[in-house]
């Protein structure tokens, strides 16, 4: 059975994790709380393109089914997304026959113990065309063009906590502060090049 994840779903999530990264500041006190003043979030982050890196598989490359994890998302019956890890590296792939095979989408997102920063565990997406990677990182990985190019946004002074198509399709990131105590929420409408603080 194919999984997907509804907003209200993502949401929930979102929710869940304010709740805990805001719990984890309660009971700090004393030399504890005596901390640093966390760096202001920046009013626009700007992504840079993701290329291919040498022995990694080409957009289009075959994945074996085993590779696929976590969850997928379906923009409909037939095509959908998902993450894999193959080799050394993780990609975004996509199936265009509900799930029974699946083709890398674009270049490697991330390459396993060299980039701790820039993992994702988690995708969504917006449209057939525009589709979006986060979570365990401080990155957003995203494409607007189905695949043909990405850019990966680096959120240096927080992680992102959930990402979201908002109502008016575009995506919308909450980043949180790493010492919980703020969430900043931003929009990209651009397909993921470039993220505005709201």
């Amino acid at each position: 059975m194919r999984s997907v994840v509804s907003p209200r779903k993502l949401v929930a999530a979102f929710v869940v994790a304010v709740v805990v990264v805001g719990l984890g500041s309660i009971g700090v006190s004393g030399a504890a709380a005596r901390t640093t003043a966390a760096a202001k979030p920046p009013k626009t982050v700007t992504a840079t393109p993701i290329t291919r890196r040498k022995g990694t598989l080409a957009t289009g490359s075959s994945v074996r089914a085993a590779a696929v994890s976590g969850q997928r998302v379906f923009t409909d019956a037939k095509h959908g997304f998902a993450l894999a890890s193959v080799g050394s590296a993780q990609y975004a792939v996509a199936t265009a026959d509900g799930g029974k095979t699946w083709k890398t989408y674009g270049p490697a997102l991330h390459l396993n113990a060299a980039q701790a920063p820039l993992s994702v565990s988690f995708i969504g997406a917006v449209s057939r065309k525009t589709v979006f990677a986060w979570g365990g990182g401080q990155v957003i990985d995203a494409t607007n063009d189905g695949g043909k190019h990405w850019y990966s946004a680096l959120f240096t002074t927080g992680v992102p906590v959930a990402v979201v198509r908002d109502i008016q399709g575009h995506i919308t990131a909450f980043v949180g502060s790493p010492s919980g105590g703020s969430t900043s929420r931003y929009v990209s409408k651009d397909g993921g090049r470039t993220w505005h603080l709201a």
